[in-house]
């Protein structure tokens, strides 16, 4: 049990790491470190540089730092502190390539005489987008499942209960019985469904992006990309409500010797869902570009519209003229929100807001 103890306390580390490494490489092509670059400019040797002064810096600083994470496992504070730490090491090195690569663009003026095309398919959202919501009936169908079980067994749970678990899968923290502390996983699988239902949606809403030189070849990779990645959150969300199941189960009674195949099996399942992750990153890029569909057109007919004035550090996407809420990110796999919409900033409170709930709850 120490060796799981010590590798779910460095996963995060191994996580951020290998996303660190590998995000520069999966973005959209024409987007360098959130910078807009013309395809025709892409194999300029200072980007090149640049990429691997990126990979080489962000690869010395993170390991020496792991070295010595490793070196003060012991200490749980520090082990934990340190991922935070981490994520500062892959923004400042993040941000140092994105202001050269801005700089470069000035300097060069790539984006001078260069006529601009933003293509929209008034169709788009008559294809089959994303998977069926239908799918969603199995991480709720386990949702009912759980309440189902802690309602029968309510009236045989002891009066003090394990409502937490360390990296050992042994309990760290016990609360009173009643309702709230009984059903907590429940009202945390309700919720986790709910986020994942949204980011379902926010997949199938987000504003289309297609190449302009190759629009027929972008928008089926667009499309193949969500019904991935739409799929994906279905099967996380099927995942992580069997994994919160399994703890209500032993919290109940019901599985009072699963303590340890619970550490095991959570270890195991986190391990499937990163796998997963960055192999559907690295086959299907940002937006599906790394997708493989028929011969596609290398000529340069036109470039994409630079939008860079809208992208603040070229991670959040402001633009109060744009109705669009969701778009894709610049940097790394996914999505995220127009933060000129105020239901953006509304749906950060709420969740902050729920997230403290729960915390009380328990």
């Amino acid at each position: 049990m120490k060796g799981l103890y010590f590798i779910n306390l460095l996963m995060p580390y191994f996580i951020l790491i290998i996303m660190g490494v590998i995000t520069p490489f999966i973005t959209r092509k024409t987007i360098v470190f959130g910078v807009h670059v013309p395809k025709d400019f892409l194999k300029d040797k200072e980007i090149q540089r640049i990429k691997t002064v990126y990979i080489i810096n962000f690869l010395t600083v993170s390991l020496i730092f792991l070295i010595l994470v490793v070196i003060k496992m012991r200490n749980i504070n520090f082990a934990v502190g340190g991922i935070f730490v981490e994520v500062i090491i892959m923004f400042a090195m993040y941000m140092k390539a994105h202001h050269e690569i801005a700089a470069l663009k000035s300097k060069r003026e790539w984006s001078k005489g260069k006529k601009e095309v933003a293509v929209v398919d008034i169709d788009f959202r008559k294809e089959k987008i994303v998977v069926s919501p239908l799918w969603f009936l199995l991480p709720a169908a386990i949702v009912i499942l759980t309440l189902a079980v802690g309602i029968y067994m309510y009236p045989k749970i002891p009066q003090r209960i394990p409502v937490h678990f360390n990296f050992r899968g042994e309990a760290d923290s016990f609360a009173d019985k009643s309702i709230l502390s009984v059903f907590s996983v429940c009202i945390v699988q309700t919720v986790m469904t709910a986020l994942m239902f949204f980011s379902y949606k926010m997949i199938e809403l987000a504003k289309q992006q297609i190449d302009p030189s190759d629009p027929e070849i972008s928008k089926e990779k667009n499309l193949r990309f969500r019904r991935i990645w739409s799929g994906f959150v279905v099967f996380t969300s099927i995942l992580i409500n069997t994994m919160l199941m399994v703890t209500a189960f032993i919290m109940y009674g019901v599985g009072k010797s699963w303590q340890n195949i619970m550490a095991v099996s959570s270890l195991v399942l986190s391990l499937i869902i990163l796998i997963i992750v960055i192999v559907l990153s690295i086959k299907t890029g940002q937006g599906g570009e790394r997708i493989k569909i028929g011969k596609e057109n290398d000529k340069l007919t036109s470039v994409d519209r630079d939008d860079d004035k809208y992208w603040k550090g070229g991670l959040i996407y402001y633009n109060p003229d744009d109705p669009a809420l969701f778009v894709e990110k610049r940097f790394g796999v996914g999505w995220t929100f127009n933060f000129a919409r105020p239901t953006a900033w509304l749906f950060i409170l709420f969740v902050i807001l729920i997230i403290l709930v729960i915390a009380l709850i328990k």
